[in-house]
């Protein structure tokens, strides 16, 4: 049985892991309301999470339906491990368990694990897939996750909502 990935179905994995973190985001947001820091850092995150949903689904709409464009036998298996990875991730970090994130710092460092796990993925679809602009973009406000993120880490600096290019 050929299983072979479809660019349609790598974008899905995309659009999923947006939505999930913006979900994932938005309790913490609740979670963590009572400290309007920890609100505001992760409404933050939410927002933004969701804007790269939108811009994936927007990206997605405009793919052939089918099965045209399916990836070659390694592409296909490389983005599914990337993908695969991704989700244990998230499984174990910020999804998992999250009675066991006891502040806004622990949900922080958790959060910048999935977010350079889920850069990894769109690093690896841009290689596959050839670039994109809007897949640049989004990889560019990703970083700008990770820096947000571990500037907050070590110094405290407040997160800010992204000006994502598109």
């Amino acid at each position: 049985m050929d299983e072979r990935l479809t660019v349609r179905q790598v974008v899905q994995v995309a659009i999923e892991a947006e939505a999930r973190g913006a979900e994932v985001y938005r309790d913490l947001a609740t979670r963590f309301a009572a400290g309007e820091e920890g609100r505001e850092v992760f409404t933050t995150l939410a927002r933004d999470e969701e804007g790269h949903e939108a811009h994936f689904r927007a990206l997605q709409s405009k793919l052939p339906a089918g099965e045209q464009g399916a990836l070659g036998s390694e592409q296909g298996q490389y983005l599914t491990a990337l993908a695969a990875a991704e989700r244990l991730l998230a499984g174990s970090g910020l999804i998992a368990q999250p009675e066991r994130i006891g502040s806004t710092r622990d949900a922080l460092e958790r959060a910048y694990a999935l977010e350079r796990a889920t850069l990894l993925y769109y690093h690896g679809m841009r290689d596959t897939l050839g670039r994109s602009e809007v897949l640049d973009a989004i990889i560019e406000a990703e970083k700008g996750h990770l820096v947000q993120v571990m500037r907050y880490l070590v110094t405290g600096a407040k997160i800010r909502e992204l000006s994502d290019p598109w």
